[in-house]
């Protein structure tokens, strides 16, 4: 049963195109604007795959629209160095660890 009232969660996972050295002089000022996201409440969780081939975050976003005009400042973006996939899923359960309004949390 999907509660009315839970929110959109986006699973958004990175593609990195450039090698290991680019990313590395870029990777400080996205981390800085990933910073400005988790401030806002957008960002809840984010990392880089164990492979090493791209990231992924977690976000609670109203629609792909809002998160492609959000992700069109990323300096990954602007720089070439990663494409994004927004797959979007509505949460019906939670642990204790994670806060979320209108999502049943199992104790």
């Amino acid at each position: 049963m999907t509660q009315t009232n839970a929110p959109t969660l986006w699973v958004i996972t990175s593609r990195y195109l450039k090698p290991t050295e680019e990313l590395a002089e870029v990777t400080p000022r996205h981390r800085a604007w990933l910073d400005q996201h988790y401030r806002s409440g957008l960002f809840l969780v984010s990392g880089r795959m164990l492979s090493g081939q791209g990231g992924v975050l977690l976000a609670n976003a109203g629609s792909q629209e809002q998160l492609e005009e959000v992700f069109k400042d990323d300096p990954f973006v602007l720089e070439g160095c990663s494409e994004y996939t927004y797959t979007p899923f509505t949460p019906v359960k939670r642990g204790p660890a994670l806060t979320l309004e209108g999502v049943a949390l199992v104790e």
